[in-house]
């Protein structure tokens, strides 16, 4: 545990190791709630309360449940079969960017839609997206006009689907959520951004790191090892989780006093030497492996089934239709998003062979 700055400069404690990330994430002396009422502590803009990821139980709980009840009615597993033909769609038009030809529309194709969202529409959620999920990118009023354009397009959304309801989740939604709108906000902001992050990251590790495409395993098991360990290795989304105590908490030779944020570092805990063996090495066949890429306790992502199946299946379309893809520029040479919630290339130029 030591003393830094957030992106917006307030000071903070940042844990970076695998059992003082798990206690900050898992325990119930920190919490969500005193972020989103303090204003810009860790992010330009005030966030909108309410939202999953602004509340603290019981309201978080309750939040949750309809949201899972939703996917229950609507499970991303039925996307499966579109999904493969999209990717391989975008695969058969792709250019030199990856993030941009595949990446990044692939992403909006799945949580578009499993939400219902119109395919029209899918370029404007895409930036508010962005723009929301953005640390220090955007001024405070950009940040919050971006969630105020995004919650009221879906509420718009949510009450055609009332009287035209469609097999979709954001119809589920109307069924289980008494405010639907924000829920499915969360699920299209953090859903869309998050997997963009984790193809690109993924794919990056795999022609650096890894073995790249042209030795893809040829079992469900080991292909899942893989996943895993690419989301130990390269997290799918954001390395930094904020959180505040609610009470004074000791964290090892530290007290972390009621109302002080922490910013727990989920790459760094993934990677800590403590928890995991050879924890610097890419190892796609990695047996034990608990990484917190999906978070812990009850704030354990909703979407991680999509997150999964998602990624996997734009890696596997990749490895089958051009294994011997590389990079088209050094690894020195790629350019990390600044101020992005969710760290990824800008882009990530590759020849396709």
């Amino acid at each position: 545990m030591k003393r830094v700055l957030t992106p917006t400069g307030h000071p903070a404690w940042l844990a970076t190791s695998y059992a003082d990330v798990r206690l900050v994430l898992s325990d119930a002396r920190f919490g969500k709630a005193p972020l989103a009422s303090g204003g810009e502590t860790t992010r330009s803009g005030r966030l909108l309360p309410g939202l999953l990821f602004t509340t603290d139980p019981p309201v978080h709980t309750s939040l949750r449940d309809e949201l899972l009840a939703a996917m229950r009615m609507c499970p991303s597993r039925l996307l499966r079969d579109s999904l493969v033909g999209e990717a391989d769609s975008l695969l058969s038009a792709v250019s030199g960017d990856l993030v941009g030809s595949y990446a990044a529309p692939l992403a909006m194709w799945a949580i578009g839609s499993w939400l219902g969202v119109p395919a029209e529409d899918y370029s404007r959620c895409a930036e508010w997206s962005s723009i929301v999920l953005s640390l220090n990118r955007f001024p405070g009023s950009v940040v919050e006009d971006a969630q105020c354009a995004l919650i009221g397009y879906l509420e718009g959304l949510a009450r055609r689907r009332v009287s035209e309801p469609q097999a979709d989740l954001l119809t589920a939604l109307t069924v289980t959520a008494a405010v639907p709108a924000p829920l499915a906000a969360t699920v299209l902001a953090t859903g869309y951004e998050t997997l963009v992050a984790g193809i690109a990251n993924a794919v990056l590790t795999l022609l650096t790191a890894g073995p790249g495409f042209s030795s893809w395993p040829s079992s469900r098991v080991e292909v899942r090892r893989l996943v895993d360990e690419l989301l130990r290795f390269s997290p799918l989304g954001g390395t930094l989780r904020s959180r505040c105590a609610l009470e004074d908490v000791p964290i090892g030779s530290v007290v972390v006093g009621k109302g002080e944020v922490v910013l727990a570092a989920t790459g760094p805990a993934n990677r800590d030497p403590a928890r995991f063996v050879d924890a610097e090495q890419f190892c796609p066949a990695r047996r034990d492996n608990r990484h917190m890429a999906f978070g812990v306790g009850e704030r354990f992502c909703a979407g991680s089934q999509l997150a999964v199946m998602v990624l996997t299946i734009a890696l596997e379309r990749i490895a089958f239709r051009y294994p011997g893809v590389r990079l088209a520029v050094d690894p020195s040479d790629v350019v990390v998003l600044e101020g992005a919630a969710e760290p990824r290339p800008v882009s990530l130029p590759v020849h396709w062979l």
